[in-house]
């Protein structure tokens, strides 16, 4: 799936482009036969790929300087620096063809493929005074190629790409993508490239196992750091989590359940909350009740902000789905989110909350849960008319599920000993919208009789 998306992405980009570039996404998509019929080859190819398309963009950024084409190496194409020529006739730049000849071992030549049986290395002067001359009448263009930060951001990726598969060099390449970043403040991007090296460094937090004693290892965490830092497309990580059938995903879930380190946990967490944005609903119904379990203990810890936001939106976005619901109200999320809510005054972190809450309490277990805790109607109750529009409505939703299905007398006297018949006849009286104006009215209907008794409860509702 890395794969798919990656010449995707490269085919869609190239509408514009030149026809070296749109030739290459032609190709890319005709390789995609070779990777349907014969899987393994997948981490080959999408290195392969990656280095057509490199080619191709630099063969466009040079025929737009108007370089002569005989001034570019073939191998590097860039504007050669010490021109030489082989036995074959051909000429090359220096650095590179040594490296083919004495670092890869070859013994033919790139151009002609014939066998050489002389690896003499000829200067090419008369090429270099040309070179040279051409170069001081066009220092811009001289300059340009060799600050093109596109080549360098690809060049770089492409480097990257080749470490990270290499086992011995993974930590290595992680690090140096990190440090990439943060030099820049932050804003460093590879842009296709993010799809790309997303696409990479995933399938190694997917193919981990969980080390002895459930810590972490070096890899996992340098590879969930430099997840977090990426920026993929929705495209490129709906494709990349579903892959394998959720592989991703399930490792994510297995690091917040089993790694004791916290900042692995909250990473993936911070991972999840972008996936279950955008994968298949048969993805978000998977998770265990376990996974619940672990999102409650990182809310609540309150060790980080960004988890606790994190573990709001996964709660969100999975609980529709299969029978999530229960598994969060086993997992003790409710009197968690109970306690937070009393605690908090943030407004869109009281929203979430709210809106987690009564996604909950549509459950009788979710109920029992709510009322079994001493505060559970008061923090609720607190909330109406102090958070927002959004959080007005979640609240008299939340109250009027309770209230509707649990109508004891000690529901109703405590309701109305914290407070709450009061807010919600406040809140009727504030001008809200008409349909939760509709839901509070219901809930003040409910136990009129036992409520009209009260001081605080309008004459008008208890006639």
């Amino acid at each position: 799936m890395e794969l798919y998306s990656f010449c995707h992405l490269i085919n869609r980009s190239s509408t514009n482009d030149s026809i070296h570039t749109q030739f290459a996404s032609c190709l890319l998509l005709s390789l995609l036969h070779i990777y349907v019929i014969i899987p393994v080859f997948e981490s080959f190819l999408i290195i392969f790929i990656f280095q057509i398309y490199q080619i191709t963009s630099r063969m466009d950024f040079l025929e737009s300087l108007d370089v002569p084409s005989f001034f570019i190496c073939p191998i590097s194409l860039q504007i050669m620096k010490d021109p030489v020529t082989i036995s074959t006739g051909m000429t090359f730049d220096r650095e590179s063809i040594q490296k083919w000849l004495f670092s890869y071992n070859h013994i033919t030549c790139p151009i002609t493929k014939q066998p050489l049986s002389d690896f003499s290395l000829i200067p090419n002067s008369n090429l270099l005074r040309l070179i040279q001359s051409w170069q001081l009448h066009n220092p811009s263009s001289t300059k340009s190629v060799e600050q093109n930060p596109k080549h360098d951001s690809w060049s770089t990726l492409s480097m990257l790409l080749e470490e990270i598969k290499q086992p011995h060099l993974q930590v290595k390449s992680l690090r140096k993508i990190k440090t990439l970043i943060h030099d820049n403040d932050g804003s460093r991007t590879f842009g296709l490239g993010d799809n790309v090296l997303f696409s990479s460094v995933a399938s190694l937090v997917a193919k981990s196992e969980l080390p002895a004693g459930h810590g972490s290892s070096i890899i996992t965490n340098e590879a969930l750091s430099v997840l977090c830092l990426l920026k993929p497309s929705d495209e490129t990580l709906k494709i990349v989590s579903q892959n394998g059938n959720g592989l991703l995903i399930g490792s994510l879930c297995t690091i917040m359940t089993k790694y004791l380190y916290n900042q692995a946990r909250i990473q993936a967490s911070l991972l999840l909350k972008s996936i279950f944005k955008v994968v298949d609903e048969i993805y978000k119904a998977g998770p265990k009740e376990e996974f619940f379990e672990s999102m409650s203990e990182i809310l609540k810890d309150q060790n980080s902000k960004h988890g606790s936001m994190a573990v709001l939106i996964i709660l969100m976005e999975v609980l529709p789905f299969g029978k999530n619901k229960e598994k969060a109200i086993k997992g003790g999320s409710i009197p968690i989110l109970v306690e937070l809510l009393a605690e908090n005054s943030e407004r869109r972190t009281c929203e979430m909350m709210l809106v987690v809450l009564e996604k909950l309490c549509r459950k009788a277990e979710g109920r029992a849960a709510f009322l079994a805790h001493p505060i559970g109607l008061a923090a609720v109750s607190s909330k109406i008319l102090r958070v927002s529009h959004v959080g007005n409505d979640k609240a008299i939703t939340l109250l009027l599920w309770v209230v509707r299905f649990c109508k004891s007398s000690e529901v109703a006297q405590e309701f109305i000993e914290v407070g709450g018949v009061a807010k919600v006849f406040m809140l009727v009286q504030s001008g809200c919208d008409s349909t939760t104006k509709d839901k509070a009215m219901e809930i003040l209907g409910f136990h009129k009789i036992k409520w009209s008794k009260a001081p605080c409860f309008p004459s008008i509702l208890g006639a």
